[in-house]
């Protein structure tokens, strides 16, 4: 039990650390303004890598459904610009298609 806790703990310093050093030596104000720009897309790539891989094969045997609901919540988020609206329509939608075909 003792070495399991040992284990945990520094696993948990591992990954901590990484994130703590950024935010102790770097201040935002010091960065130049095209880095500030390319920082904040990160997040919305990262969303988009998380998301699209699984989202093309959330429904086994119908590849082209989940294309289908992948573009309908693109659809719906540019217009909306609501994450919440995108996530139920989409969920609807597959569900929909799924009772049909």
């Amino acid at each position: 039990m003792n070495n399991i806790l040992m284990l945990v703990l520094l696993m948990a310093a591992v990954t901590f650390i990484p994130r703590l050093l950024p935010l102790v030596f770097v201040k935002a104000d010091r960065l130049p303004a095209k880095f500030k720009l390319f920082l904040s897309y990160i997040p919305y790539a990262v969303l988009g890598g998380l998301i699209i891989p699984d989202g093309l094969s959330g429904i086994p045997g119908s590849p082209w459904i989940s294309v289908t609901v992948l573009a309908i919540a693109a659809v719906v988020s540019w217009y909306k610009n609501s994450v919440i609206m995108a996530f139920v329509i989409s969920v609807l939608a597959a569900w929909g298609l799924q009772t049909i075909f």
